[in-house]
C-alpha cells in the first residue's frame, strides 16, 4: 500500500470542486453479465445459469489527453477527520440531472450504473421516459432481478459532467444509485475507501476530490 500513497503535500490535494448550481435534493448490484461469466457464475454456485444476457455499454467517455498521464495521489492529509479503522462503503452525493441525489454508492465491483426507483421518481422522471430492457441484472447470490429499463441521466461530478446510462430497479436498497466501473473509468477518477473520497483531473487541468458522506 505505501508505494501508492505519497506522504508529502500535494499542491492540489486541498483543492474541492466548484459547487453546481442545483434544483433540488433527492434524500431518500451488480451488472449485466455475459454468458461466460454467467457460466463461471454458474460453476460456483451450483445452480443454472439465469436466462438472459444483457451488456450495458456507455458511450460517455471523457477525451484522452494529456491528463490521462497525470498522477492522482492520496496522502496522509486525506485521513484527516476520519476514524480509524474503519471498513465504509465510498457513498457520495452527486448531482443527477441538476438534482442532488445523496446515498450513491461507488462500487468498483460493479459494471453496470444503477438507480434504485425511489430515487427516480423523486428526480420527477415517469416510466414513458424509460428504454425497455428484458435481460435480468445478477447479483452476488446469482438472483436475477428484472428491472424496469433504462435511462440516460447527466452526472456532474466537481468540473466534469458525463451522460451516464442507469438500469432502474424496483428493489429494496439503502442507496439510490450505484456507479461502478463504467462511470469511475469514463471520469478517469480513482475511488479510495480508506481515504473516503473519489479524486480525478477536473477540465481545468487541477486535481479535483469529492469526499464521502
Amino acid at each position: 500500500m505505501d508505494r501508492w500513497i505519497d506522504r508529502t503535500k500535494s499542491p492540489n490535494a486541498g483543492i474541492q470542486p466548484r459547487a453546481q448550481v442545483l434544483d433540488g435534493v433527492v434524500h431518500c448490484i451488480h451488472g449485466p453479465m455475459n454468458k461466460a461469466q454467467a457460466n463461471e457464475l454458474h460453476e460456483k454456485l451450483y445452480r443454472p445459469t439465469p436466462p438472459g444476457v444483457m451488456v450495458v455499454q456507455n458511450s460517455s467517455k471523457r477525451k484522452m489527453d494529456a491528463r490521462s498521464t497525470w498522477e492522482i495521489k492520496f496522502t496522509e492529509q486525506d485521513l484527516e477527520g476520519l476514524s480509524l479503522p474503519h471498513n465504509d462503503a465510498l457513498v457520495l452525493s452527486l448531482p443527477f440531472q441538476r438534482k442532488l441525489v445523496r446515498r450513491v454508492l461507488i462500487d468498483q465491483g460493479s459494471s453496470a450504473e444503477i438507480l434504485f426507483y425511489s430515487a427516480f421518481k423523486a428526480l420527477g422522471l415517469s416510466k414513458e421516459q424509460l428504454i425497455p430492457v428484458e435481460a435480468p441484472l445478477i447479483g452476488f447470490t446469482g438472483i436475477p432481478i428484472y428491472p424496469l429499463g433504462k435511462i440516460v441521466l447527466l452526472v456532474y461530478a466537481g468540473s466534469v459532467k458525463l451522460d451516464m446510462e442507469f438500469i432502474v430497479v424496483s428493489s429494496p436498497s439503502p442507496y439510490n444509485a450505484i456507479l461502478g466501473r463504467n462511470w469511475l473509468h469514463g471520469m478517469r477518477a480513482v475511488a479510495s475507501t480508506l481515504h473516503q473520497c473519489v479524486r480525478f483531473i477536473g477540465e481545468s487541468r487541477r486535481q479535483e476530490t469529492i469526499k464521502g458522506d
